[in-house]
């Protein structure tokens, strides 16, 4: 059985509000457990997460056709390959609409390839509302909401429903203006942190709780996996509670 290559879509409609930080996480946290990644950044006016891994992200513009002929080809290029797709306010309508006219989510899981949004959540009413747009025209498609703490302190939980109960929220706590400046140089890397998880700094203490929601994220999808490979139960936490009355 096979792992399902994730696909993760780090959007936000509006900017500023920490997506290009969650997509850089992702990044990391793939290459530390010596998997295959690549990233794709739709900025063209400042590709951020581009110029911070050159030889890891591509800057694609999908304001024309070839651009987006491009990325959905290299999308589902192959299932061996975690993707990340930085998203930003500027390409959000034209990707979500390609997406849902060529029926990619269908198509990707036929490759054994799972697309994951991760939806930056803010206050403002319009972007609830976009989100719950969003889950209807894309009904098949995993949502998980991401709450930063540095754009709203509180966030109404039922304005931005996970697509599963098993897959909450990610929680991203507000860094301290030391911390930000330390992550923020040109040369630091989240490496270190990630593969000595149980350190005391503060930069330990803000993300250890992000990579446990990877991890869980990570393990749903496995178990997901493992649903379609046994068959018949109806969920990913009937066949968890089958698995282990089998002592799988």
């Amino acid at each position: 059985m096979l792992r399902p290559a994730p696909v993760y879509i780090v959007t936000s409609p509006n900017q500023r509000v920490g997506k290009t930080l969650i997509a850089r996480l992702l990044i990391e946290f793939f290459q530390a457990s010596g998997r295959a990644v690549e990233g794709y950044d739709l900025e063209s006016r400042k590709p951020a997460l581009a110029e911070r891994f050159p030889h890891l992200v591509r800057s694609v513009d999908i304001r024309g056709t070839p651009g987006q002929m491009q990325l959905f080809d290299q999308l589902l290029a192959d299932n061996t390959t975690t993707r990340i797709v930085d998203l930003g306010s500027g390409p959000f309508d034209q990707f979500f609409a390609v997406m849902d006219k060529i029926d990619f989510v269908t198509e990707a899981r036929q490759r054994l390839i799972e697309p994951i949004v991760l939806f930056v959540a803010d206050p403002e009413p319009e972007t609830a509302r976009t989100y719950a747009e969003l889950r209807h025209r894309l009904k098949p498609t995993i949502f998980v909401p991401v709450h930063n703490e540095a754009v709203s302190v509180t966030l109404a939980a039922r304005d931005f429903p996970a697509s599963r109960v098993e897959c909450g929220a990610i929680r991203v706590a507000h860094l301290s203006p030391l911390v930000r400046r330390v992550i923020d140089r040109p040369n630091f890397s989240f490496g270190t942190y990630i593969t000595e998880p149980g350190g005391q700094t503060q930069v330990h203490q803000w993300i250890c709780p992000i990579l446990i929601k990877f991890r869980e994220l990570e393990l749903q999808l496995l178990v997901g996996r493992f649903a379609l490979f046994l068959g018949g139960a109806n969920s990913a936490i009937e066949q968890t509670a089958l698995c282990k009355q089998r002592g799988l």
